[in-house]
């Protein structure tokens, strides 16, 4: 029986292309196997066959399949499973996790800079706030877009530390700083157009977008993170008995 694709904004061989991906993900068609021809693909989802042509080929770019002109399409090993960046949901050992992690840091903005927006938690401080935004890459690949408001005050004091390293255990392991209060949301949304540029996505994207936020012993406002990540790169993980 032929399948029904869904209406979607998504062109008919982008949707093809991530029902294979997810078929070959889940194992499916397993290494070596041959995919059905494009003419039984075709007819399973009721496009047109060039639109099968269209999915398989972005999917060998991808390096999943590979496609010999009368053996048909094969399917190829699958490929490292990438390490994700956790995302806990405590302070500790989030800042636990990012201790030993030393990714390239590219600076997109800093200067002086109101915090947008009401934090949940905490008060604003009265002496302003330093915004660094920058992008954090590891092994070549790009994984998130961050925006970091330091309390002035407090990144007077770490400027250098908070310019070249990443800021969480800083935050939790310096001893002229009293962390009291912190919190995180999180939540999927579409990658938007300059976000995509900066994560080699393509606009739509499902992305993961964080808002932290660190409070003082005075209950100021110290640190306040908005952070995109790509939603391949990061995985949550809750202690379900903390």
């Amino acid at each position: 029986m032929a399948k029904t694709l869904q209406q979607s904004r998504s062109p008919l061989y982008l949707q093809i292309t991530e029902i294979l991906r997810q078929d070959l993900d889940r194992g499916v068609w397993k290494t070596g196997e041959l995919l059905p021809t494009i003419s039984e693909l075709s007819a399973e989802y009721s496009v047109a066959k060039i639109t099968v042509r269209q999915a398989l080929k972005i999917l060998e770019q991808e390096g999943l399949l590979e496609s010999r002109r009368g053996r048909g399409t094969t399917v190829l090993p699958p490929p490292p499973v990438r390490d994700r960046l956790r995302l806990d949901t405590r302070l500790s050992t989030l800042a636990d996790h990012y201790r030993g992690d030393k990714p390239a840091l590219n600076l997109l903005e800093d200067r002086d800079a109101d915090v947008p927006g009401t934090p949940k938690i905490g008060v604003l401080s009265e002496d302003g706030y330093r915004l660094l935004r920058r992008t954090h890459t590891r092994d070549g690949e790009t994984y998130c877009v961050i925006s970091i408001y330091f309390e002035k005050g407090v990144f007077a004091r770490h400027e250098d530390e908070f310019r070249t390293q990443l800021a969480l255990p800083i935050l939790v392991d310096s001893s002229d700083i009293e962390v009291t209060r912190a919190q995180q949301s999180l939540t999927i949304g579409k990658c938007d157009y300059d976000t995509a540029g900066l994560l080699h996505l393509a606009v739509g994207d499902p992305v993961v977008e964080v808002r932290r936020v660190i409070c003082d012993d005075q209950d100021r406002v110290i640190y306040l993170a908005d952070v995109t990540y790509r939603s391949d790169f990061v995985r949550l993980e809750m202690d379900l008995l903390a």
